[in-house]
This record gives C-alpha cells, structure tokens and sequence, in this order.
C-alpha cells in the first residue's frame, strides 16, 4: 500500500540536506509531498524506510551482478499493481522486458501504458533525454529509473583531460536536473551506478563519479553479493538511522527474503 506517512526523524534528516542548488539553472528547494512507493518486499521497504520517496533522488551503486536492476524492477512492478507509472532509460546493452515481466508475473504489453522503456545509443543521447524528460513524464508516472547512469560516461572517456573534463561536467548537470524534475514532478529518481576501484583505503570499491552522486542524492543505498548462493545484501548508507541493513535472495519473483530453489539475476 502506498503511503505518505513516514518516520519523522528519517524525513528530517533528508530534508536536513535540501539545497536550492542552481548550478543545474534548476530551483530545487521546494518541499514535496513525499509519497512513499514500496517494493513489495518487507526486509527492503525497512531498509528504505518504507520505499522510494517521491521528490527524492535514490543513488543505488553495486558491482555487476549485485541486483541494482532487479531492485529498480522490483519497484517499478509494484508501482503498476499500485495503479503508477515508471519511466525506465535503459543505457544496458540487454533489455530489462523479460526480467520485468517474471517480476510482474505479466506481460509487457499489458503494463506498456504504464511502464515506458527507452534506450538512448551513447552519452550525448542520454543528455537530450534528461533534459526532455518533463515532456515524456506523464500524470501517473512516480518513478523515474536510470539504469545505469554511469555507462555511456564511461563508454564516452578518453585520453583527453579536456573531453573527460566536459563529460565530468555534463555528468553533473544531468544529475542536477533530475534531481530538479524529482522536486518539479513529485517523482522518485532512482540512479543505478556502476563501481571502479578505489586505488587506496578500506573499500575495494566505490561508485563512479562518487562526488556528483554524493551530492545531489538524498538517498544512497550500496549492493553487495553474500556469501550464500543467489544472497544480495543491501546497505542503506545515508540517511543514517536503523535498520540499515538486509539480507534479500534472488528468486524469479525478483527478491525474496528467504533463499529460493531457483535463482534468477
């Protein structure tokens, strides 16, 4: 059931880190009215602290192969039995249809109203979407997926510092601007983000382009393989507050609390 009640202390601390951010030329400042999307799944609404929330900007990042696309799929399923929409940019080279429709139990073509997929080819693409998207964006809609925001700005790196530097750039602004749309729209932007290495320190990885997603994300959620065959563990890391952690279990449902006979990623 979709919600716009919420723990207060949660709701402070992201709101505690609202800014009216104009570098993007996009005022942000204005307070939504914070709906909350659930997942259909116990242990990860807890960990959210009851789902996506309207308005906001949710930075999930994770190696390959942690379960950044079925989460964003979890979500944008029970968005449509919830009666919402989700627009869906699919920068993957693999198409997220079939994996939607074992987890929606349905077919594509009864949720097509509802779930719009787009593809955009390389970087420059993915920059004329952003800036369209409130056209696309239609009454309904509550979910906005990028999957994945980093790999055609990666894909778009070179030996030049110069053309890596306007990519960094152009990065940000796209970023900026959904987080504008997220407040314009009342709408969740869900950004999944791939890993590179961390050179030096405790982690042995962490998200590309760490400091554009650190700051304009009010949500950051990290995804991990366990030890346990088909185990993911998801890991809430700002706001802060508990729980913040669970334990999740690929199944052909999507996620599954308890571990399955048959796994799917």
């Amino acid at each position: 059931m979709v919600s716009r009640h919420c723990n207060l202390p949660f709701m402070h601390r992201l709101r505690s880190s609202r800014y009216a951010y104009h570098s993007s030329g996009v005022d942000i400042s204005r307070v939504s009215g914070d709906l909350i999307l659930p997942s259909g799944i116990g242990i990860l609404n807890r960990v959210m602290n009851g789902g996506l929330y309207s308005g906001y900007v949710t930075h999930v990042y994770g190696q390959a192969a942690s379960g950044k696309t079925t989460l964003a799929l979890q979500f944008t399923a029970e968005a449509f039995r919830q009666g919402f929409g989700t627009f869906y940019v699919n920068t993957e080279a693999s198409s997220p249809i079939n994996r939607l429709e074992q987890i929606a139990n349905g077919t594509y073509e009864d949720m097509e109203d509802s779930v719009k997929i787009i593809t955009p080819r390389n970087f420059g693409e993915q920059g004329v979407l952003v800036d369209d998207l409130d056209l696309y964006v239609r009454e309904g809609t509550k979910i906005i997926v990028i999957d994945t925001l980093t790999r055609h700005y990666r894909l778009a790196m070179d030996e030049s510092k110069k053309t890596n530097f306007a990519n960094h750039r152009e990065l940000n602004r796209q970023v900026g601007t959904l987080k504008g749309l997220a407040r314009k729209r009342d709408v969740a932007v869900l950004l999944l983000n791939q890993v590179t290495s961390r050179p030096q320190g405790t982690e042995e990885f962490e998200p590309v382009a760490e400091n554009i997603l650190s700051f304009w994300s009010d949500v950051t959620i990290k995804m991990d393989t366990g030890e346990a065959e088909g185990a993911r563990i998801i890991r809430r890391l700002t706001p802060e507050g508990e729980p913040s952690i669970g334990r999740l279990y690929f199944c052909d449902g999507g996620f599954s609390p308890e571990p399955q006979t048959d796994k799917k990623q």
